[in-house]
């Protein structure tokens, strides 16, 4: 063999590392401890433990070379196969395999190191560290020393007892689904518990606060990922559904009413607070929360021992027992629905419907049919239903696409069709009319008869068409063009008594028409409304022209009326003034009177007075008057005969010069002062002068 070949077949094994070389004439596994050299042969080979079975290595890559197992103080070896004899131990250099107890494992605590003989497994497994909420799973897997267990015995260790293990040989700590060794105990707060499942379905409930340790027959019971579960809370709107899972006897102050109960029986807990845990004799089955209902909102239960199905109306908070009653939903697809007004309806609760003013609807159960007349909210039954009407649409009414509804407009409710008709004179009209229609409440009749006809519009617009047609067919196009709406009117709601038309009641129904309006006449054959239209446009024009010529005539009988109330105003305003002047003059020529009178009566007084005193005198007086009086007349007496021969000298035109100049200035002054009363009293100045001159003797001839 080369040298090159020789230095590859040499394997160094160091110290704390060792080898397996297979004979291969034999089948021998010789382990090799180190420091030491293999020099393998042509007939050896180097293998190493796999699966359970020893292959071939290569010796080039050391891949076959393997250090100790080895444990630290806080580790411990679990060795698999261990040596017959405990006392042999292997020794640098080759080593024979020795007898292994094969299946039998053995805890080897640290600290340790050593290498394993052909045919063993050694696992490295760290101390266990506990705290006081931790604890491990120990299982008996073979026999312990100074132990009687049993095989397949489980137990557990406490991290409130033990802060660090390590398993003896005949246990072992078993690893959670994660591989983990060590376990969380559950920590319960108040209001939580738990539950520890053992064998043959037994339970253990455990409430907080406390620090649960399961025992080694026992497994947490985990929902949703979860051990540690939430006390049921009691409150007085919150009820809860239990079943009875073992027979046991209630005392004061536990969780339900004191009695006897027995497995399987189900009870509602609630008007109480506080906290519910579940146990092993009870468990609950749901929590029940109260349905707050509104004013007119409501739910239907079912009586589990009847099946009575009754409907519980609100404002209320109900709080249903589910050992008695259970919630019945109705289901009401989208179509009855939207035709019961019903855009969004919950099925958890009853259909609530709303009537609107003037409308009525027609609620049919198994037992009654009632007619509800609105504005009104109605709530149905769970045995209720709608009555449906299909009613005639389009103009003219036709019958191909019905409409489906439930709400009957009783009052205000309007009707348009278009109708065809011919007249006397077969001339084709086409009338398109609004029917105003009612339906009739009669005293001791059942309502319910207004629903008795389901398309009452498609009856009303045939019956109401026929006699339309009937009544034009006997007015011929003149007059019926002047008068259809009289025509149509009376045709429908028959001839007028007084001031009213008695109308048109269908005994079917009670549905009653008490008025029509024509809302437009049409003729088909357009020569014929041709001749018409200019016929009425020349009547039009005509009474037009008659209306404008009235229309001025009252004009000018309104302005002269207006003109002469104008003239009495203004005579009765000069009257009053010629009064209250006349009055003015007669109150001062009583104050002058007055005045006189009261002057007269003091002059009397002095005169009387002074006659006495003077009575001496009067006589000389007299006498001396006499002769001043005739010395007076013979003055006057030589002054007349001076002035008439003076005015003879005059010339007679000077005397009617001036005599015709006095009269111009007293006309002149007289014109302009009797001027406003002229313009007052609507007369000339003339006639107003010789009205205040008549008395006077200026005026007389």
């Amino acid at each position: 063999m080369a040298e090159r070949d020789v230095r590859e077949r040499d394997i160094l094994v160091a110290s704390n590392e060792y080898a397996y070389v297979q004979d291969l004439t034999k089948g021998d596994i010789v382990l090799y401890v180190g420091p030491t050299k293999i020099s393998l042969s042509n007939t050896e080979r180097l293998v190493e433990l796999k699966h359970e079975r020893f292959a071939p290595m290569r010796g080039d890559d050391g891949n076959g070379v393997q250090p100790f197992v080895a444990a630290s103080s806080a580790q411990y070896l679990v060795l698999e196969n261990p040596a017959k004899d405990a006392t042999v131990k292997p020794v640098k250099g080759n080593n024979s395999a020795v007898e292994l107890l094969v299946g039998r494992r053995v805890v080897v605590p640290g600290p340790a190191t050593f290498p394993l003989w052909p045919g063993q497994k050694a696992r490295v497994v760290a101390g266990h560290e506990l705290s006081e909420d931790q604890y491990l799973r120990l299982r008996v897997y073979d026999r312990v020393e100074g132990e009687s267990a049993a095989i397949g015995t489980e137990r557990i260790i406490k991290g409130s007892e033990v802060s660090f293990f390590i398993p003896r040989t005949g246990l072992e700590v078993m690893p959670d689904d994660k591989g983990s060794y060590v376990r969380n105990a559950v920590t319960l707060l108040d209001g939580q518990y738990c539950v520890l499942r053992g064998p043959r379905g037994r339970r253990r409930y455990e409430r907080g606060p406390a620090v649960v340790f399961p025992e080694a027959w026992e497994e947490f019971l985990v929902k949703n990922g979860v051990r540690v579960f939430a006390a049921s809370p009691l409150k007085r709107d919150r009820g809860l559904h239990v079943r009875v899972l073992q027979g046991f006897e209630a005392k004061e102050g536990e969780q339900v009413p004191t009695g006897r109960y027995e497995a399987g029986q189900e009870l509602f807990v609630h008007a109480r607070e506080g906290y519910f845990f579940p146990s092993e004799a009870l468990e609950v089955l749901g929590e029940v929360a109260a349905v707050q209902l509104a004013a007119k909102e409501a739910v239907y239960l079912r009586d589990l021992q009847t099946g009575a199905v009754r409907t519980v109306e609100g404002p209320l908070a109900l709080l249903p027992d589910p050992t008695q009653v259970e919630r019945v939903h109705r289901v009401v697809d989208p179509e009855t629905a939207k035709r019961w007004g019903l855009p969004k309806h919950d099925g958890a609760r009853a259909p609530t419907l709303i009537i609107p003013p003037g409308e009525a609807v027609l609620v049919t159960g198994t037992r009654a049919r009632e007619v509800v007349r609105g504005p009104m909210m109605r709530v149905l039954g769970f045995d209720e239903t709608l009555e449906t009407l299909t009613l005639s649409t389009g103009t003219p009414k036709r019958d191909e696409v019905l409409l489906s509804t439930c709400f009957l407009r009783v009052e205000g409710n309007k009707v348009s069709d278009v109708v065809r008709v011919r007249t006397a004179d077969h001339v084709e009209l086409e009338v398109r009319l609004s029917y105003r229609v009612s339906f009739v409440h009669k005293e001791g009749v059942d309502d319910a008869r207004w629903f008795s006809v389901p398309n009452y519009v498609g009856l009303l617009c045939d019956h109401l068409g026929s006699l339309v047609r009937a009544a034009v067919r006997q007015t011929p196009i003149e007059r019926f063009h002047a008068a259809s709406a009289e025509v149509l009117r009376s045709a429908v709601l028959g001839e007028k008594k007084g001031e009213r038309r008695t109308g048109r009641e269908f005994e079917e129904n009670g549905m009653a028409v008490y008025d029509v309006e024509v809302l437009d006449v049409r003729i088909l054959d357009e020569a014929v409304e041709a001749l018409l239209t200019d016929a009425q446009r020349t009547a039009i024009t005509s009474e037009v022209a008659r209306k404008r010529e009235q229309l001025r005539l009252q004009t000018e009988e309104t302005k002269e009326v207006v003109a002469r109330a104008i003239w009495a105003a203004q005579r009765e305003t000069l009257g009053v003034e010629t009064e209250l002047e006349l009055a003015r003059r007669a109150l001062l020529l009583t104050r002058v009177e007055a005045k006189g009178e009261a002057a007269r009566i003091e002059s009397v007084s002095l005169a009387r007075a002074e006659a006495e005193a003077l009575a001496v005198t009067s006589t000389a007086e007299s006498q001396a008057r006499e002769r001043r009086a005739a010395i007076s007349r013979q003055l006057l007496e030589a002054r007349t005969a001076a002035f008439k021969e003076q005015m003879a000298a005059l010339h007679p035109e000077l005397v009617s010069t001036l005599k015709t100049l006095g009269d111009q200035q007293f006309a002149a002054s007289l014109t302009r002062h009797l001027s406003p009363l002229a313009i007052l009293g609507g007369e000339s100045v003339a006639d107003v002068a010789k009205r205040l001159l008549a008395g006077l003797p200026v005026g007389t001839p």
